[in-house]
């Protein structure tokens, strides 16, 4: 992933926030430290003008890893539980997703990556627009 923090929809973790269980003041309290973020460009001095930010989470902050974790939290439910007992499975910190595999059968090994690597690309797909 690129830019993973910049790719998160708002309307989506905000669902995923409720479907979890974060509600009333703290999802309101995320909710508005997500909306109306304006941001601007220094380059050799000179200033770009003000843009709205309708995407993604805050770089540097406590709370942006929380909140790409919460997003991508329903990732591991999408991968069918025979490929990843066993001889796989797969890590989520913050930004940074594994999909660890062994197999001494080399063109099970392969089979079972590529469909694990073909769902997780269409979740990813799915969500990052």
């Amino acid at each position: 992933m690129e830019k993973a923090f910049d790719c998160v929809r708002h309307d989506i973790l905000l669902a995923k926030m409720e479907y979890y269980g974060i509600k009333g003041v703290m999802y309101m309290l995320i909710k508005s430290y997500l909306e109306d973020r304006y941001q601007r460009v220094k380059c050799n001095n000179k200033l770009s003008s003000w843009v709205k930010i309708n995407i993604g989470v805050p770089h540097g902050s406590v709370l942006g890893p929380l909140l790409f974790l919460i997003y991508v939290n329903d990732l591991l439910s999408t991968i069918p539980y025979t490929l990843i007992s066993g001889n796989s499975s797969i890590t989520l910190f913050a930004d940074d997703t594994s999909v660890n595999t062994n197999d001494p059968n080399l063109i099970k090994l392969e089979h079972n990556l590529n469909i694990n690597f073909r769902i997780i690309n269409n979740w990813f797909n799915s969500f990052f627009r």
